[in-house]
């Protein structure tokens, strides 16, 4: 029985009680999620206990739903604060990093003799320190690769461009995230069940694409877990659609004036 939503979220020491405005942002075509966070801090005791790279969670769920929580962590990567006339001036605004923040601060220099590009693929997402899961890459053997002071996220492109260079193969759809297996590399979807929008249930809005080329926009209540790349089947009656479509953006907004869940649609252009 769903009684609720309940929302967790710690800054550093600070357990946030009350928000006027949460964000979760997860986007295929971004290797790194994101995350906002208001903090009311009319004494100023909030901003003087955060700083820069602390850990930042966030935790979401249905109460009475067990197992259908959404748990997000990364790190604090800036504090903002209004100005004294600002509407919010007695609040700090923490903007935040995912885990997978890794994979462009991590770098490499390294050089591969006769490896297959999928080793090669495994090598340089486990330098990051994340668990390495789904690599859905050729296992071409590659006569020479070299990577010079790069991050994990430029050798991974690098890696991608040999394939299509000098093999032919097609790698611009496949995207690079952080799932719940480790680190994926894969032109495919993010496993686990199909979560389901519709109408008379839990849609709330639904702008549909305009062309075969277009994206669309659905939005529904709080839907815990979700992030890109997961496959969504939406079925609006007033617009005729019923389809199964990947979420390639994810936004999760909790504020006063309302909670919801934004999901993007349509033409896939991989990892940007």
């Amino acid at each position: 029985m769903i009684e609720g939503l309940n929302i967790r979220c710690n800054v550093g020491p600070v357990q946030v009680l009350r928000s006027p405005f949460i964000e979760l942002v997860s986007r295929r075509r971004a290797v790194v999620s994101r995350a906002t966070v208001v903090i009311p801090d009319p004494e100023g005791e909030v901003r003087a206990a955060l700083a820069v790279k602390q850990a930042v969670t966030v935790r979401f769920g249905y109460r009475g739903e067990t197992g259908f929580w959404h748990e997000w962590a990364g790190t604090v990567e800036s504090i903002g604060q209004p100005g004294a006339n600002a509407p919010d001036a007695d609040a700090v605004t923490v903007q935040a990093v995912g885990q997978e923040k890794a994979l462009t601060t991590t770098m490499v220099t390294e050089s591969f003799y006769r490896e297959p590009a999928d080793v090669v693929a495994r090598r340089l997402l486990a330098r990051t320190g994340l668990a390495v899961g789904t690599v859905d890459v050729p296992g071409d053997v590659l006569p020479y690769q070299v990577f010079s002071g790069v991050s994990v996220a430029r050798a991974v492109r690098q890696l991608a461009g040999t394939l299509e260079r000098s093999f032919g193969h097609d790698m611009s759809r496949h995207a690079l995230w952080l799932g719940a297996s480790g680190l994926t590399w894969s032109a495919g979807d993010e496993p686990g069940d199909v979560y389901s929008v519709a109408t008379a249930e839990n849609l709330l809005d639904h702008t549909p694409p305009l062309t075969p080329e277009g994206v669309g926009v659905v939005l529904s209540v709080p839907l815990p877990g979700l992030v890109h790349s997961r496959l969504v089947h939406i079925r609006d009656t007033r617009r005729g659609v019923d389809a199964t479509v990947r979420a390639l953006d994810v936004v999760h907004t909790f504020q006063e004036g309302g909670n919801g869940t934004a999901i993007t649609y349509g033409k896939d252009t991989g990892w940007l």
